[in-house]
């Protein structure tokens, strides 16, 4: 019996046999209310974050494309295993403790061309495997020999999709993978440290070996710099995972452009509207100063007079 299938081989009608395969993203397009928590746990550099990257993308059988939500009919979702996900725990505490600059990234860390992932159907339909050269496999609920499923999606988009679905203490997952789970998730919503914020460049250090057989150690590199008494240029190389988003800007330009929007809240924060106009008072009115208290006030030559404090009498 076959221990793990490919998610492209699942359907929930046999009349996708030969139909084409679609492609559904994990992460929305348009939401970028969390790419900065993502940037900085995930160890990306700041706003580098793509949502339309390769391994956010699950490619998937027509029958199988479904809204992402528990009501649907047929609807499911992935999640990762309990050894991925305390792998996937590890990594972001790590980079929550070193600095900007010692983080690593998730695309480096997690590599695999596929993942295994537990497959967790949201309502009682019966699902199809569809294997070249096979005859249909039916697996009905409650699905107690549901297979593994194999993806190419990274189990960090597959958390984001899945953590929108999937109830805390759910009863089909151990304690222990609820705790992962749980505490990964919770992690993307905290507070981010200043350092990154203003950081233009807080991707991991491309580390290179100063010896081609690797037996010396390894230097960081941060941009092209020569070598002392050479005229070689040693020029950092490029990595083919990192998200195809435009670079970040020049760290001067972005500080300038911070503190200019913050300058910018800050005056129209303090903005005072004009006092409404005061009336005029009634020409009509006589001015009365009998019986008004006095004091004495010394004017610029010496002089002593009287004043008085106006009343305005009603009569």
């Amino acid at each position: 019996m076959t221990t793990t299938v490919p998610l492209s081989a699942l359907a929930t009608s046999l009349e996708d046999i030969d139909a084409p395969l679609t492609t559904k993203y994990l992460y929305p397009q348009n939401d970028c209310r969390l790419h900065r928590h993502m940037e900085y746990l995930w160890g990306l550099n700041i706003h580098t974050f793509n949502p339309a990257h390769e391994r956010s993308i699950i490619r998937i059988r027509k029958s199988m494309d479904v809204p992402f939500l528990k009501s649907g009919a047929g609807s499911w979702t992935l999640a990762p295993t309990e050894e991925t996900l305390a792998a996937m725990y590890a990594l972001q505490k790590h980079n929550m403790v070193v600095p900007i600059y010692g983080r690593k990234s998730f695309l480096s860390e997690f590599p695999a061309a596929e993942y295994e992932y537990i497959f967790v159907p949201f309502t009682d339909v019966d699902f199809y495997v569809l294997l070249p050269g096979q005859a249909p496999r039916r697996l009905s609920a409650p699905y107690s020999d549901f297979p593994l499923v194999t993806s190419s999606a990274n189990p960090f988009f597959v958390t984001f999709d899945s953590q929108l679905m999937i109830e805390p203490r759910d009863p089909q997952f151990s304690e222990a993978w609820d705790r992962f789970f749980g505490d990964i998730t919770t992690l993307w919503g905290g507070a981010l440290p200043e350092d990154f914020l203003l950081s233009s460049s807080g991707y991991p250090q491309t580390l290179i070996s100063e010896s081609g057989d690797g037996s010396e150690p390894d230097v960081p590199l941060i941009g092209p710099e020569s070598k002392s008494n050479s005229d070689e240029t040693i020029l950092t190389p490029v990595d083919e995972e990192e998200l195809a988003s435009p670079a970040a800007p020049d760290k001067e330009a972005f500080v300038f452009d911070w503190v200019r929007r913050d300058a910018t809240l800050r005056h129209e924060r303090l903005i005072v509207l004009p006092l409404p106009p005061t009336p005029r008072g009634d020409r009509t009115r006589r001015v009365n100063t009998r019986d008004t208290p006095q004091w004495c006030t010394e004017t610029q030559r010496g002089k002593k007079h009287g004043e008085r404090l106006l009343t305005l009498s009603s009569g």
